[in-house]
């Protein structure tokens, strides 16, 4: 017979039923709960931020209300190249901006994002950042300053310039001010076309161009310049951005923030953020198809770049391209990472690519 069976038994369940209660709630109530904020570059109206709120209440419901990330739209708490800091110092927890942007930390940056005649597609960068070496030589860069890379998303080809009044080519430029982003972009554009370059942020551009503060703009892609209403003012656009062929958005992440989560808690971010990538740069860029149209719809006169004036860009391009190759051996390192990448990619698409032209 058991020592705590019958009316024994029935004590001690009275007795050690509430003690179990109290442990079960007690460590319900010691559940950490870790909040962090996401300064991102975009607006609140942009695809890539509204699909940055789903990711962060993804995590939300993948912790069980473990990890919450709030989403700040540029300019809310930082903006801008200075997201970078942010971030550093621990003002804000994880960041989302472009990688052109933090050249003023290091000159490699500037050639991190899509240069000039760098990847022409949106598959060859993904594969270099997700499959290649590309996220490996971005954390060498960023590791040493307390912050963690990722990818973020692809919005590939950008659109090219706005303007009120018809740009024909690369003569139209000279002395035209034109906002931009910083980095090697702004340096082939300026050197090509004798254009002050103007890095201003997006909350910042269609005041500035209703203004003639500017004369043209560049903003990412054809969604993202419909999407900033500057459709309304400018009529005209020349296409596409040479200067930005494949280029991609990242995410700055602290690094002691990231090392002190569990490590249920990082898988669940590190997944959040690869569903992020693959769906925002899908969603992005059939928005572009759609964009498109609008601004054919809506009057927008859409010229291309002559012949003449690409091999005019292309000859500027590997000029500074070369400069940044001098730089540093960092520098180096990269560029010559990203072109062998290149040259295997191209070599490859010679005998699979498109047959249908």
């Amino acid at each position: 017979m058991s020592l705590f069976s019958g009316r024994a038994g029935k004590l001690l369940s009275i007795i050690v039923s509430p003690i179990i209660l109290v442990i079960i709630q007690g460590c319900e109530a010691k559940k950490e709960v870790v909040h962090w904020d996401l300064q991102s570059q975009a607006t609140s109206s942009s695809t890539d931020y509204k699909e940055l709120v789903k990711m962060t209440a993804t995590i939300n419901t993948m912790s069980a209300g473990r990890f919450i990330i709030s989403p700040h739209p540029g300019g809310e708490i930082t903006g801008g190249p200075d997201i970078f800091n942010a971030v550093k110092t621990g003002k804000v927890q994880m960041g989302s901006g472009w990688p052109n942007w933090w050249s003023g930390q290091h000159p490699a940056w500037a050639v991190m994002n899509a240069g000039p005649f760098d990847f022409m597609n949106i598959d060859a960068s993904l594969m270099y950042f997700i499959a290649g070496e590309g996220t490996k030589l971005a954390n060498e860069l960023a590791n040493p300053e307390g912050i963690i890379w990722r990818a973020a998303w692809w919005p590939g080809m950008e659109f090219g310039l706005l303007s009120k009044k018809p740009i024909k080519g690369i003569s139209d430029l000279k002395e035209m001010k034109v906002r931009i982003g910083p980095g090697l972009p702004s340096e082939v554009l300026a050197a090509a076309t004798g254009a002050y370059a103007i890095p201003l942020v997006p909350n910042e551009i269609k005041a500035s161009l209703e203004a003639d503060s500017l004369d043209a703009v560049e903003w990412t892609t054809v969604a993202g310049a419909w999407n900033l209403g500057l459709n309304d003012i400018a009529t005209h656009a020349i296409v596409p951005a040479i200067w930005q062929p494949s280029v991609l958005a990242d995410f700055l992440i602290n690094q002691k923030a990231y090392e002190a989560l569990p490590n249920d808690l990082k898988a669940i971010l590190e997944t959040a953020i690869k569903s992020y990538t693959l769906t925002t740069t899908a969603i992005a860029k059939t928005e572009d198809f759609e964009a498109l149209k609008a601004f054919k719809k809506n009057g927008t006169s859409i010229k291309q770049w002559t012949k003449e004036d690409i091999d005019k860009w292309h000859l500027v391009s590997n000029e500074i391209l070369e400069r940044y190759k001098n730089s540093d051996v960092f520098t180096k390192k990269l560029i010559e990472s990203k072109q062998t990448f290149k040259k295997e990619y191209t070599t490859y698409y010679e005998w699979f690519g498109p047959y249908d032209d």
